[in-house]
C-alpha cells in the first residue's frame, strides 16, 4: 500500500503535467483546482475509495473549467485595493472545493421534487 504522501506527490506531478498538454492553462489554476479537489476528498469521511477517486477527478475538472467565473464572483467580497490582485487560482480552489458538494446537494433535493417545491412555497 502506498503512503499518502507519495500518493499526494504523484497527484501533484500528474496535475502539473496537464500544463504541458494544455499550455494555455495557468499553473496557479491547476494548483488551485488540485488543492480544492484534495480538500473535497479529505472532507468526505464516509465514502468508498472508488467514489473518492471519482469525486476527485470531477472536482478537479470543474475547478479548471470554472476558475475564471468563480474568480469574478469572488471579487466583490474583497476590499477594493486588492480586487485587481486576486489570482484565478483562488477561483479554481473555491470552484473545485464547493462545486461537487453543491451538485450532490442539488441531486439529493431533486430526488423528491415535491419536497423542493414545498420549500419554495414555505410549507414543511
Amino acid at each position: 500500500m502506498t503512503e499518502p504522501t507519495s500518493l499526494t506527490f504523484t497527484s501533484i506531478i500528474r496535475a502539473f503535467s496537464l500544463s504541458m498538454i494544455y499550455p494555455n492553462t495557468e499553473n496557479g489554476v491547476i494548483l488551485g483546482a488540485l488543492c480544492g479537489s484534495i480538500l473535497l476528498v479529505i472532507s468526505e469521511q464516509y465514502i468508498s475509495p472508488f467514489r473518492r477517486i471519482v469525486l476527485f477527478f470531477i472536482s478537479f475538472a470543474i475547478g479548471l473549467l470554472l476558475a475564471e467565473m468563480t474568480q469574478y464572483l469572488l471579487i466583490p467580497i474583497f476590499p477594493a485595493n486588492i480586487q485587481t490582485k486576486i489570482p484565478p487560482g483562488l477561483g479554481a480552489l473555491v470552484a473545485s472545493a464547493i462545486s461537487v458538494k453543491l451538485l450532490l446537494w442539488l441531486i439529493k433535493k431533486f430526488d423528491d421534487p415535491t419536497d423542493l417545491f414545498n420549500n419554495f412555497r414555505g410549507k414543511k
